[in-house]
């Protein structure tokens, strides 16, 4: 499904005000999302080490590390809850998964450096919105390259506002209805999901010939079995996502992701 945009966008151009509460994004994204890594090796597949976290077959989320973080004796309060946009597992190959995305919404911006991204999405995720609210942290920070044109976006999905039941919590996980919008231009609201997706995961380094090798092992892959990339990733997009703490020395999970037709 094509993004759909609610608002304007431009040339990010963070201003000095923004970078307070955008500090205190950095540090709560890399505090709990420093706890999900430290319990990675219990969510690994023994036999696939390029797949960390899966989704619930079920129709949840990318559960394995949300329902460790959460524990199982009584839930956390809502500023220590990470979400995932909500998707289900299609198939795993010891090379890719194929997972169907359920619509969800998220913010997005362009970037030139990643830390104008990170900062620009931090401040709406801490308040920098039409509601001032506060939104629950989310995983993973989303990066989309589209080689052609040389525009680089950078994404996030936007689960619960703090204080309200967090999608984990339902008996249904469903995104947020009706999300704040961003008060910034170079923010803009739009709608993903609704589509199925090749992934294939990696840890490390994301540098570009990193990157870029494991796209086309993944092309690879997927041409032997008989599947086709959707049409922009046939020119070129991908997208990049990475989960774990922003600022940090420790391995951080990646993933190659490309559209794909069944």
């Amino acid at each position: 499904m094509p993004a759909v945009s609610l608002s304007s966008r431009s040339t990010p151009c963070i201003r000095r005000g923004q970078r307070k509460a955008s500090r205190v994004f950095y540090y709560r994204f890399r505090d709990f999302a420093q706890s999900g890594m430290q319990l990675r090796s219990s969510l690994q597949h023994s036999s696939r080490s390029n797949s960390i976290l899966v989704c619930r077959a079920s129709g949840g989320v990318l559960g394995g590390l949300k329902k460790a973080l959460q524990g199982k004796s009584k839930p956390k309060p809502s500023a220590d809850i990470i979400e995932f946009p909500p998707c289900r597992l299609l198939k795993q190959t010891d090379d890719y998964e194929l997972r169907m995305y359920d619509v969800y919404p998220f913010v997005t911006t362009p970037y030139e450096r990643r830390d104008e991204g990170y900062l620009a999405l931090g401040s709406y995720m801490e308040g920098r919105n039409a509601d001032s609210a506060k939104m629950n942290l989310t995983q993973p920070i989303m990066m989309r390259y589209e080689p052609v044109t040389g525009l680089k976006t950078m994404q996030l999905y936007v689960g619960s506002k703090q204080g309200d039941p967090p999608a984990s919590q339902l008996s249904k996980p469903e995104p947020l209805q009706h999300p704040p919008l961003p008060v910034d231009t170079f923010v803009s609201l739009e709608v993903g999901g609704g589509e199925v997706v090749a992934v294939r995961a990696f840890q490390g380094q994301a540098t570009e010939s990193n990157t870029q090798q494991q796209r086309l092992h993944l092309i690879k892959a997927l041409e032997l079995d008989g599947i086709t990339l959707g049409l922009a990733e046939r020119a070129g997009m991908f997208r990049l996502a990475q989960y774990g703490p922003i600022n940090s020395l420790s391995v951080r999970k990646n993933e190659v992701i490309l559209t794909v037709q069944l």
